[in-house]
């Protein structure tokens, strides 16, 4: 039956499938690569420190507002 078009169809969307998961298989590995180095960059960036020192805090703090 290797004249059947339904066969030749299939073949031709698994391998557009399997095109597409491979494209985003590479490209999404490094997409959120990037991602994930931007948000260490972030975190750790010195002039973050101080707000991110202080948020730190926050659960420590007492509240004045006793009601």
């Amino acid at each position: 039956m290797s004249g059947d078009p339904m066969n030749a169809g299939n073949a031709e969307v698994i391998s557009t499938y399997e095109s597409l998961r491979a494209f985003a298989a590479s490209w999404g590995l490094i997409f959120f690569g990037l991602i994930f180095l931007g948000v260490i960059v972030y975190v750790f960036w010195p002039s973050r420190r101080k707000q991110f020192e202080q948020d730190a805090r926050i659960p420590f703090r007492e509240d004045d507002d006793d009601v």
